[in-house]
């Protein structure tokens, strides 16, 4: 009797191209469902409101249902991290976290992005450069026969130096492609992770994620990408912008008036 175990995650953690080109379509989901909770960010409207529009989008880009729902948390309520919408009213000032993960065919391309309604502190400014720059900086180093070890310093590295207040509290990083509920992720497979010395080959692809835990206290932000680790160097499966998406007061206010005006006109009819 032979122990066969890890034969059939050392089959899945390389992807073929065939498997990467059906992740572009998961990636595509992901993109629209992102644009479209970001575009629904404001003052005055629920977690709920933004999840249906992510998920709207997504499946109208040709997304199926993904092994998770879309995080969406405001404001304090983000210090949970993963959680799914639950009705709370997003207030002026706060910060919308979103982590949106695309499905097509059971393969799933994820990301994060963060919404800010108002200024930008130093703090903040700092959270964003720092998630930014790790993934700028982690992005150049991959290639075959990097460590994961390394990958994992190069991200924990350059968040420490940040003059944010915020930690990064889990992996920097986790193997994605098919995936059924409960999760996502084939982190069980890999994970970016002090100490572990496994190779960097050709096909692996992973979720970056440089978000922090505690800016001020009281946030959780986070930017992240989906790579595919090619013969040379890695390529992402996105394109939508990685910065903040800042909505300042007098915007935000403008686009509560909006969406109040609308509610009034549905409500009259």
């Amino acid at each position: 009797m032979l122990d066969c175990f890890g034969i059939v995650e050392e089959g899945r953690i390389r992807k073929s191209p065939v498997e990467i080109a059906v992740m572009k379509k998961a990636a595509l989901a992901a993109e629209a469902g992102m644009q479209a909770g970001i575009e629904a960010c404001r003052p005055g409207v629920t977690e709920n409101e933004i999840g249906a529009a992510i998920s709207e989008a997504m499946f109208r880009a040709g997304g199926e249902p993904p092994a998770v729902m879309p995080y969406v948390t405001s404001g304090p309520r983000s210090m949970i991290g993963h959680a799914t919408w639950e009705g709370r009213v997003v207030q002026p000032g706060e910060h919308v976290f979103l982590e949106v993960a695309g499905c097509y065919r059971r393969y799933h391309a994820a990301l994060m992005r963060t919404v800010v309604l108002d200024e930008l502190t130093p703090s903040v400014k700092s959270a964003e450069w720092h998630m930014m720059e790790a993934l700028r900086e982690v992005e150049k180093a991959i290639q075959p026969g990097l460590t994961v070890s390394d990958a994992d310093n190069i991200v924990r590295d350059i968040l420490a130096g940040g003059d944010h207040g915020g930690t990064l509290i889990t992996r920097s990083g986790y193997s994605i492609g098919i995936a059924f509920p409960p999760s996502w992720d084939e982190g069980y497979i890999l994970s970016l992770m002090q100490g572990d010395a496994t190779i960097l080959k050709e096909g692996m692809t992973f979720h970056l994620i440089p978000w922090l835990w505690g800016v001020d206290g009281n946030k959780t932000m986070g930017i992240s990408d989906t790579i595919h680790v090619t013969a040379d160097s890695c390529e992402s499966f996105f394109s939508l912008p990685r910065e903040m998406t800042v909505k300042p007061a007098s915007v935000a206010g403008e686009a509560n008036l909006t969406l109040a005006s609308n509610r009034d006109e549905a409500a009259a009819k």
